[in-house]
């Protein structure tokens, strides 16, 4: 019996008590604990000594961790309360180190097991899963995550020689009145690319946001920084070039070919009001909306029907064709490993926008010459933002399951929790399941925050 009692304690993660009964409902999954705390290592909640006279036995429920089928746990606790000589006889209650200081009805071991679950899966979610109220996690998973931050160390191995930097939308606010504007805000995320993790984030997409996020990295590791992956944004470029003075620069290829698409696409428009107004109806069916994305898609992955019909609307439209044969050419530049092969190809893609005489390709000619060695970059290196867009997608979906964000902090810390270090796989957590480190196992007031829930 005594086994059975020690192996009961242990698993609920339980100190300094003595099972006196257990009672166990199958039908509901439910398992009910009486415990009582042991006189000999009653220590005072207020000075730590011995209490050395039993004043009373308080009467505490507190909900367990999950003990195997059993998924509702209850612990009926006797606490002593008794007087502590050190305290002046003052009758006071004995400490109980297993309950969570901020949620007092919750043993540390549900809370670690709980917030576990919440780094992986939604509040709702481990609400219904554990039987508990969704509100309380959601406060439970904040608590932690401020806990935990000051906790966050890079790994000693990591490889800092490629990042990236991309913003995620966070809201949009609504216009106050019909002359404002919306605001949108934004979270930057500096985005390790060989580890495919979040580094750090801050709020906003301009240069102080990035420096913000790069600040993490000490001045060792930012002079170990070979290549920074970004879209065509400025501000970003010129922080990386304050933080990180040895790192290459490197213009981002999705963004390249989205915008050398979106020229097409101008000239694309701007050929079917023409097939509209001349009734020519195969000109109108190729150059429709639907059409476009055949008409920029690479030769090689088009079929040999697409391949013939395309051939006959070169052969009808020079505007197009000279716009297909400006966006193959530019495809392939991209694809060049080396810089001298990379400026000769370019040379020749000037020379035949000149000669095509598109105004859209001519305006994205000169955004090519203002970036020129930062795409030079990206043929030596061939980083993108790839990371940190998959990354996004995780975010936007991480946004989309919580029905939106209000709360800054919460969304910050939540992005580092999934997609960065701010979990219990990167910070040694197992010691709390039974007890919480001295500076935060002191009673303080919970967090609040004035924007509310997600």
């Amino acid at each position: 019996m005594e086994l059975h009692d020690n192996l009961i304690i242990g698993f609920s993660g339980l100190q300094g008590v003595n099972v006196e009964r257990v009672i166990t409902c199958d039908e509901e999954l439910k398992l009910v604990i009486y415990a009582r705390q042991t006189r000999s290592e009653a220590l005072c909640n207020a000075c730590g000594n011995t209490i050395t006279h039993v004043h009373e036995w308080k009467d505490r429920k507190l909900r367990g961790a999950p003990l195997g089928a059993y998924q509702e746990v209850w612990i009926y606790l006797k606490q002593l309360r008794g007087n502590c000589h050190i305290c002046g006889d003052v009758v006071k209650s004995a400490r109980v180190p297993f309950v969570h200081p901020q949620f007092q009805n919750m043993v540390l071991a549900l809370c670690e097991h709980a917030v576990r679950l919440m780094e992986e899966i939604t509040c709702e979610a481990v609400a219904r899963l554990l039987r508990l109220n969704s509100k309380t996690l959601w406060d439970l998973d904040q608590w932690r995550m401020k806990a935990m931050k000051p906790l966050i160390t890079l790994p000693n191995n990591i490889n800092l020689s490629h990042l990236s930097a991309d913003e995620v939308h966070f809201r949009t606010q609504p216009k106050v009145d019909s002359l404002s504007r919306q605001n949108i805000e934004f979270v930057t995320n500096l985005v390790c690319y060989k580890e495919s993790k979040v580094l750090s984030n801050a709020m906003g997409r301009d240069s102080g946001s990035l420096k913000n996020c790069l600040d993490v990295l000490t001045k060792p590791q930012k002079l170990s920084v070979l290549f920074f992956a970004v879209d065509m944004h400025d501000p970003f470029i010129l922080a990386i070039k304050r933080e990180c003075p040895n790192a290459e620069i490197c213009v981002d290829r999705f963004h390249l070919a989205e915008n050398v698409n979106k020229c097409f696409d101008e000239v694309r428009r701007v050929e079917f009001k023409k097939a509209l107004a001349k009734n020519d109806h195969f000109q109108q069916g190729m150059l429709s909306p639907h059409r476009r994305f055949v008409l920029v898609e690479r030769e090689k992955k088009l079929s040999k029907k697409d391949l013939k019909i395309l051939e006959e609307l070169k052969q009808l439209n020079k505007q197009i064709f000279n716009g297909m044969i400006l966006v193959e050419h530019f495809h392939k530049i991209l694809d060049k490993t080396n810089v001298t092969e990379f400026r000769k190809s370019l040379a020749l893609w000037y020379r035949l926008t000149r000669e095509a005489d598109l105004k859209p390709f001519k305006r994205f000619a000169n955004t090519i010459r203002k970036y020129r060695r930062n795409i030079e970059s990206y043929v030596k290196s061939h980083l993108t933002t790839a990371v940190s867009e998959g990354l996004n997608n995780k975010i936007k979906t991480l946004k989309r399951m919580a029905y939106g964000y209000h709360n800054k902090a919460s969304f910050l810390n939540k992005i580092l929790q999934r997609c960065g270090y701010l979990n219990s796989n990167y910070i040694p957590t197992n010691s709390w399941f039974w007890r919480l480190p001295d500076h935060l196992a002191q009673s303080t007031p919970l967090l609040v925050y004035g924007e509310g829930h997600p």
